[in-house]
């Protein structure tokens, strides 16, 4: 049974995703000294590479370790990536620059650029897996919770 979405449960739903994307944002942050320009590239990369995985029917058939296998992975162009966020494509290549300096992304041959299962495994990228895992635990209660009949 689906539940009308009344006028206090679309603010409560928006104030619940605000709150998530916050303490995402900051975990990330966190992860690259504060530099919130450096977490917004690597999440978009990191995203963007498996964007097309979770697009297709067979989303779930892909997946079939803790990560989507690599040769299924599809690098994205930096104006690619600088267009997904709204930034200017030389701002988006000095944070890749850095992240690929850091080992958090790998350059393809052709200036791609793609975030693989062996940097994901990475101890710093785990804990900040597991930090975020519990923010959308409480995501998920926050929604869970919402009032009926209001």
């Amino acid at each position: 049974m689906k539940r009308r979405k009344t006028p206090f449960i679309a603010r409560h739903h928006l104030n619940l995703g605000a709150d998530y994307a916050l303490r995402l944002i900051r975990v990330f942050t966190d992860l690259f000294d504060g530099d919130v320009g450096l977490a917004l590239v690597f999440i978009a990369a990191a995203q963007a590479g498996t964007e097309h995985l979770r697009q297709s029917a067979d989303y779930l058939e892909s997946f079939t370790g803790e990560f989507f296998p690599d040769d299924l992975r599809r690098p994205i162009s930096v104006s690619a990536l600088a267009r997904s966020l709204g930034l200017p494509v030389e701002t988006t290549r000095r944070h890749v620059v850095k992240l690929a300096a850091g080992g958090y992304v790998r350059r393809t041959p052709n200036g791609g650029v793609i975030i693989t299962s062996d940097i994901l495994v990475r101890d710093d990228i785990q804990k900040v897996a597991g930090l975020n895992a519990s923010n959308i635990e409480r995501l998920i209660d926050g929604l869970m919770r919402a009032p009926k009949g209001r």
